[in-house]
């Protein structure tokens, strides 16, 4: 987090330098301190879990992408710790996705942190092995119920690149068309096919992504 805060504040400097060259002020960062506490932290939240929604996503949609996340992916239980099982390139994915365009609306290191830990917390509580799912809240909120679907094994024919992407909301899977949840998901697979063969060893997973696969 140091680093990303390093990166972006080079970042904002440069942005605010190149509409300096047109006479211009930084037309996104505003004065998010004079906004009341609980409204930056609400909306840091929103923001930064839209964000990783749109990432989400593409760790789906695009092939090279997806190799990464397959490590996630290779779960065949929900529980807590399954939501550490990650390659360690998504947090360069999330987290410059992140971090660069907050840091560009005026948000510090100390708010990110805060919401981070948070975010942890709620993903903690989606991956645990819970039939939850908050009832009219689900609408607004990911829950174990919703996400189970999203690590099933077997994926309905209108969603072939998978379903629920939400982190801790779950509003942006119905405004956009990717909610699926058929029944409470107790009994289904989890993995994605292939993955009998997938590298079930730390550092096989780890290295997985990047090595070329062979043609048959």
């Amino acid at each position: 987090m140091v680093g990303y805060n390093a990166i972006s504040n080079i970042g904002v400097e440069l942005f605010n330098d190149f509409f300096g060259l047109f006479g211009l002020e930084n037309i996104i960062a505003f004065q998010v301190d004079q906004l009341p506490i609980w409204s930056q932290f609400l909306i840091l939240f929103v923001v930064a879990d839209f964000i990783q929604w749109n990432v989400h996503v593409l760790l789906h949609k695009i092939p090279w992408l997806w190799e990464f996340h397959k490590v996630h992916h290779s779960v065949k239980e929900m529980s807590f710790n399954a939501h550490f099982r990650f390659h360690f390139m998504e947090t360069v994915f999330y987290k410059t996705a992140q971090y660069i365009p907050i840091a560009m609306i005026g948000f510090g290191i100390q708010e990110f942190f805060v919401v981070h830990m948070f975010t942890v917390f709620v993903g903690h509580l989606n991956h645990a092995n819970l039939n939850w799912n908050y009832g009219p809240l689900k609408y607004l909120f990911n829950n174990p119920q919703m996400h189970i679907w999203h690590h099933s094994k077997e994926l309905p024919e209108h969603k072939p690149y998978g379903m629920n992407f939400g982190i801790s909301l779950s509003i942006w899977d119905y405004i956009f068309n990717t909610a699926y949840i058929p029944n409470n998901g107790r009994n289904i697979e989890l993995g994605f096919h292939g993955d009998e063969h997938y590298p079930d060893r730390f550092f096989s997973q780890a290295k997985a992504p990047f090595v070329k696969k062979k043609k048959n």
